[in-house]
């Protein structure tokens, strides 16, 4: 299988990913653009979803979301996001939303703004046919946490009241291995 290596380097260590191309292509290429194009640079991991800090969902998740925000004020910065991809659901690339596992943010099917984020514990509700988003179609799973499981447990307990950080954690980096 065609898998590449990616470290993520956050102000607390660092985080390694296998990014699995072969399954997942138009999430991982998606991923792969906005690293190259460097619209990483200057993100922080900004969410935290736990059980305590989201009341009125329905459809809990946990989720630590990084990479580029949205801001429900100002929108889209449309000079850091990419071009809408076909979306690559769970029933079309088999990678389910397990522990660890890293997937595209989303608002519509294919309709990404650069941010990412891992599951923490199994989130089937993101999978295709999950509850998480009304279409049915869950988010984009494009690869697993490979080592540095512990450095995301420690981002995950700064989770605060609400979801949005107050006090973010920085990514300094992100960069293929191979």
């Amino acid at each position: 299988m065609d898998i590449s290596r990616v470290i993520i380097e956050c102000e607390l260590g660092e985080i390694e990913v296998d990014i699995f191309n072969e399954l997942a292509p138009q999430t991982s290429k998606n991923f792969f653009d906005y690293m190259d194009a460097g619209r990483f640079i200057d993100t922080s991991f900004f969410r935290i979803v736990t059980l305590d800090n989201q009341p009125n969902a329905e459809h809990k998740i946990e989720v630590v979301q990084g990479g580029r925000k949205f801001d429900a004020g100002k929108g889209y910065d449309p000079e850091h996001v990419l071009p809408p991809m076909l979306h690559e659901s769970t029933m079309d690339t088999g990678i389910k939303h397990r522990d660890g596992t890293i997937s595209m943010g989303r608002f519509a099917p294919g309709e990404t703004y650069g941010s990412f984020f891992f599951c923490v514990g199994h989130q089937p509700e993101l999978d295709y046919d999950g509850r998480r988003f009304p279409d049915g179609k869950g988010a984009s799973a494009f690869g697993t946490i490979t080592g540095g499981r512990d450095v995301l447990q420690i981002v995950f307990e700064r989770g605060e009241d609400t979801e949005f950080l107050q006090e973010e954690v920085m990514i300094t980096s992100i960069y293929c291995l191979e």
